[in-house]
């Protein structure tokens, strides 16, 4: 149960606010390997975060302080990023768990027990350690046009952070990019969101479809705008492959909708499902040759094609794309819904996740037409779906899918 935890020589915890009823009970396997050191304010922590090197993080949330320790979270993120982030929600209200949520790798409640706590730290550790491989820093640090994370981008996370930033404060900072406000209206009034009536303003497209949404969608239009199709690619188009990500991510989100899950979730589903394959991208610019040759043998061998990228690269386009969102320090349930989603087996969770609503999204729905044959989505894990106590849920989310799935058009070569 704590396989990743023991691998470690020893994993310090530093602890803000109230510990745990049972915090003494630290399972028997985990003692002599598990230290804790509580701090009573964020001051402390952050001067006993200098002193040491700190594996986790656990910080108990609750009404009372939620805006000093949810700020003091975001100067973690910007200074330790690589430091597991356990949220303890104690009373939290929905907003402030969508918030906290995203600096976060897991939120527990505060009545959880120590068992469970820790378990959690495992599955965080198992995603740092699969995300951030030697190999897959290897080849990403050897391309040479990395996109960055757009300035916007951090200005509507920060005015996010702000409960008083309003819809017209946000469309200023978007109009701050003319080319890309333009882009947003098009995304926002394309058949995807199949809105009744057509917006002609940034701030009506916040009011809309809200602040996170518009940010989720900014990030990937510029993602994508930084990866143009040359013509050393055609194994599939790009374009389509964007507009499968869009149709997926709303699938994802009414999936979220169906299960009755927090909103935090549904958001980070979407945006991970938009994410989901800027991996692909990222290999077919770099090495498009070698690229569709791999592409060709997942095909002809009839095999998941993030095992022949695996084979034939070292590294899979879930890697690729994960480490790339880590690096941007982009929620850690959308960096573990990227590099799983093909594979959600892969991990322990019996939990209802943005994993779980990309996965069944992104296997339901058609795939990328190429010009090989080769499945480029996933393919169900039932072993998964069952894990999760879901596998009576298929057939209505099947029929969910038919609506979806009909924004996509076929044609070899000119789409799904």
């Amino acid at each position: 149960m704590f396989e990743y935890i023991l691998k470690e020589d020893k994993v310090a915890v530093l602890w803000l606010g109230k510990p745990l009823a049972d915090l003494n009970n630290v399972p028997a396997e985990l003692k002599g390997r598990v230290s804790i050191n509580l701090a009573k304010v964020p001051e402390q922590a952050m001067e006993m975060l200098g002193r040491q090197d700190y594996q986790v993080i656990v910080v108990q949330l609750s009404q009372d302080d939620f805006e000093f320790r949810y700020n003091w979270l975001r100067k973690v993120v910007a200074k330790y990023p690589g430091v597991i982030r356990i949220m303890l929600n104690d009373g939290l209200q929905n907003h402030q768990v969508a918030k906290a949520s995203e600096l976060c790798h897991r939120s527990l409640l505060f009545t959880s027990g120590v068992t469970e706590l820790f378990h959690e730290v495992g599955q965080s550790l198992r995603l740092i350690q699969s995300s951030n491989k030697p190999v897959v820093r290897e080849y990403v640090g050897a391309i040479e046009r990395l996109p960055s994370l757009p300035g916007v981008y951090v200005a509507l996370n920060d005015a996010l952070a702000s409960d008083t930033t309003g819809a017209a404060d946000i469309a200023a900072i978007i109009e701050r990019d003319p080319a890309m406000s333009a882009k947003i209206l098009q995304l926002v009034n394309s058949a995807f969101f199949a809105l009744s009536s057509k917006v002609f303003k940034i701030k009506d497209a916040v009011v809309i479809l809200g602040v996170r949404q518009i940010r989720d969608l900014f990030l990937v239009s510029r993602i994508f705008e930084h990866y143009p199709q040359d013509r050393n690619w055609s194994g599939f188009s790009f374009e389509n492959l964007f507009d499968r990500c869009m149709v997926v991510g709303r699938f994802a989100r009414a999936i979220c909708r169906e299960q009755r899950v927090s909103a935090d979730i549904a958001d980070k589903a979407f945006l991970a499902a938009l994410l989901q394959d800027i991996g692909m991208l990222v290999i077919a610019t770099r090495e498009a040759e070698h690229y569709s040759e791999v592409l060709q043998e997942a095909a002809l061998l009839n095999h998941p094609l993030y095992a022949i990228e695996k084979l034939r690269l070292g590294v899979t386009h879930m890697e690729v794309g994960a480490y790339m969102l880590g690096l941007w320090n982009l929620p850690p349930e959308v960096v573990e819904a990227v590099l799983y989603h093909s594979n959600p087996n892969a991990t322990s969770s019996e939990k209802f996740t943005p994993l779980t609503a990309v996965h069944l999204a992104d296997s339901i729905l058609p795939d990328v037409v190429n010009v090989n044959d080769c499945r480029i989505s996933s393919q169900i894990s039932e072993k998964y779906v069952t894990r999760l106590g879901l596998q009576n849920k298929l057939p209505r989310w099947q029929q969910m899918s038919e609506d979806f799935a009909a924004q996509l058009y076929s044609g070899t070569g000119n789409g799904f």
